[in-house]
């Protein structure tokens, strides 16, 4: 008899590729005796397609008419086991209501009561992605891979594969990020890409949505001349980018999606982070190198604060005291 499973995910794109390894393991477990349905952000599913553990992606619902016909729909599916991956209290709210019998979540945000099995959720101490992964323990469900999971289509390869093809090798370079915090300054992004480039000649791509357009033309405009080979921003849907990416040789920029996305092509990965940790949310492997700017803050209380209390500094300064030169050195350094 199949087993009807039910992943409740994540919102954004770097945080629903962190489930993957758990989809994974799941799948892994109890193989073709199981049905894997997720419940995701709009904004995150697009990293999700093609994924061959996933039999069916379901959209959370944002307007609040839709909500009771969303769990209408959760019930009448029959789920016997719910894996909540994040830590919202309303998703584990969601899974009791369509009375998911077996509910393993994290024990966060005064959700406890709604679970059947709760996992202590080690917040500062832990990367996402193991605490992801402790759910399968109540079931001893093997881990399969600690690493995030993006499966192309054959059209897909092909469309990266021929942009790519003239470039034996590249640097990815995404300077976005969701909040100011996260962005290493633009200008320092370009003379690290001036050193690398005058260095090593290998060109830059520059990557991004429509919000990070004014980032890479800033990166463009302190860059030296033949460093920037390509300036794919808003340019290419997010399918597009994926597939370039995978053809790249080293990626540079901060704590988003794209860092991680590079990281799970196994592509050299520098990572610059600002307020958040790379404990918690570093790109992890030997071809990964996170940069923490917290280690540049001279304000102990501050730090503090910034882990264990709010993120989102309003100043950007332990940014701006990382030098290009190290940054670069540690690009050359990886890549040797």
């Amino acid at each position: 008899m199949i087993k009807k499973i039910l992943v409740m995910g994540m919102n954004y794109i770097g945080d629903t590729l962190f489930t993957t390894p758990l989809i994974r393991s799941i799948k892994a477990h109890y193989k073709n005796d199981c049905m894997i349905d997720i419940v995701n952000g709009a904004r995150g599913i697009d990293i999700l397609k093609n994924n061959k553990d996933i039999d069916n992606i379901i959209i959370r619902p944002t307007d609040k008419q839709d909500y009771a016909s969303y769990i209408a729909k959760l019930e009448e599916s029959s789920y016997e086991l719910a894996f909540i991956v994040n830590t919202s209290f309303i998703s584990a709210y969601d899974a009791y209501r369509a009375k998911i019998d077996m509910r393993i979540g994290l024990n966060s945000d005064m959700r406890g009561f709604l679970l059947t099995k709760k996992i202590k959720y080690k917040k500062y101490s832990e990367h996402i992605i193991d605490n992801m992964l402790y759910l399968l323990q109540p079931l001893n469900i093997k881990i399969q891979t600690i690493k995030p999971i993006i499966t192309l289509s054959e059209g897909e390869d092909e469309f990266g594969k021929n942009i790519m093809k003239n470039f034996d090798k590249s640097l990815i370079v995404h300077a976005g990020a969701t909040r100011a915090s996260k962005r290493y300054p633009t200008d320092k992004f370009a003379d690290v890409i001036n050193k690398f480039y005058e260095k090593t000649k290998i060109p830059t791509i520059l990557i991004g949505s429509k919000d990070d357009v004014s980032f890479s033309n800033d990166i463009q405009r302190f860059s030296s001349s033949g460093a920037i080979a390509l300036n794919f921003t808003a340019k290419l849907s997010m399918r597009e980018m994926l597939s370039v990416m995978k053809y790249g040789y080293i990626f540079l920029g901060g704590d988003s999606a794209p860092l991680h996305i590079a990281n799970a092509f196994d592509l050299f990965t520098v990572g610059i982070y600002g307020d958040t940790l790379p404990l918690i949310y570093g790109a992890r492997g030997d071809k990964a190198i996170n940069i923490s700017a917290r280690e540049y803050c001279g304000n102990t209380i501050k730090r503090l604060h910034c882990t264990y209390m709010k993120r989102g500094c309003k100043s950007i300064e332990c940014l701006k005291s990382i030098e290009p030169a190290s940054v670069y050195q540690v690009m050359i350094d990886i890549i040797s």
